[in-house]
């Protein structure tokens, strides 16, 4: 008898200790304090589809199209296309704008072109303009279509601007390609607009190469310990540019960030860097001001970091200086 209870003893506690270990396993999984790549990408997403503008035209005549903000876009009758024929009757356009920084930032559609030889160079923008149409919910084509763009959005009219369409890298990053054989028009002195022709649906911007006397150089953030190039994005905003935003690119080797293999920040830039992750369905976000030293390396700490609603962090990005 002794025995039997004895072996009952040893079961219970074998048993207890297998379910300790389950329980703590769980927990340890749940205590993880970094997000997922799909986590911050959500935050990215929710943005961009809270500032979708719809519009439903008859695609058998011309259609004026104005954006909330006072963009036009102008479809000319039997401009949208279905398998190069134009198609008649109801069509769903969608229209997305974007002039401030901060928007960019939760959008993450920064200002910066791709140039040949998978280089990058820094942009002043105008305004990015995205524009999309289907027919009962299938994709359509355009031969083109108009954007008109109010110089008042982006601090009124500078001629040095050009003409820009969106291309996303295999990360997923958008960047911009200049569009040389398009002409871009500038108004009138009643009202100065940017006026451009666009070939294909997807993001335009119409923008300008950043320019600036100093030399060159390049620079490296390192992001807090737990932050990668998978679940964290860098920023760097230009002091006195309100219509500007860079991204760096995450190394996964060296879990570092930078832009260019070659200079591309002037020496004595002030701008501020930004850290932007996710946390619980928020934007977790830390700000650091910095005068862009050669070669200058540049870490962010936990401690530096903190949380913010997308409203909220769109707000301190559009007020840094």
């Amino acid at each position: 008898m002794k025995s039997f209870f004895k072996k009952i003893g040893i079961l219970s506690i074998a048993s207890f200790s297998l379910l300790s270990c389950d329980t703590n396993d769980d927990n340890n999984q749940n205590l993880n304090p970094f997000p997922t790549s799909n986590e911050l990408n959500a935050l990215f997403s929710e943005a961009i589809n809270s500032r979708k503008q719809v519009f439903t035209i008859d695609a058998s005549t011309t259609n004026y199209l104005t954006t909330t903000q006072g963009a036009i876009i102008q479809f000319n009758a039997g401009a949208i296309t279905l398998n190069s024929t134009p198609v008649a009757g109801p069509v769903t356009v969608e229209v997305i704008e974007i002039y401030q920084r901060g928007d960019m930032l939760v959008t993450n559609k920064p200002t910066v072109a791709k140039l040949p030889g998978n280089n990058f160079e820094i942009l002043t923008s105008g305004g990015e303009i995205y524009v999309n149409a289907k027919q009962n919910g299938q994709q359509l084509a355009t031969s083109g279509y108009v954007i008109q763009i109010p110089a008042a959005l982006t601090g009124g009219l500078d001629t040095d601007m050009d003409v820009f369409t969106g291309e996303f890298l295999p990360d997923g990053n958008l960047v911009w390609v200049q569009q040389n054989q398009w002409d871009l028009g500038f108004g009138n002195s009643a009202a100065p607009a940017y006026t451009t022709f666009s070939a294909n649906f997807g993001w335009t911007n119409v923008d300008k190469f950043y320019t600036h006397p100093n030399p060159k150089t390049t620079i490296n953030v390192i992001p807090p310990a737990g932050y990668t190039n998978a679940n964290s994005e860098v920023f760097l905003s230009l002091d006195g540019d309100d219509n500007s935003l860079v991204n760096l690119f995450g190394d996964p080797l060296t879990q570092t960030f930078t832009f260019n293999s070659y200079p591309a920040f002037p020496i004595g830039l002030e701008c501020h860097i930004i850290f932007i992750s996710e946390e619980n369905g928020m934007w977790k976000y830390g700000i650091k001001p910095v005068t862009i030293q050669e070669n200058g390396t540049y870490t962010f700490s936990a401690g530096e970091l903190n949380t913010a609603s997308e409203a909220n962090l769109v707000q301190i990005i559009n007020n840094l200086p």
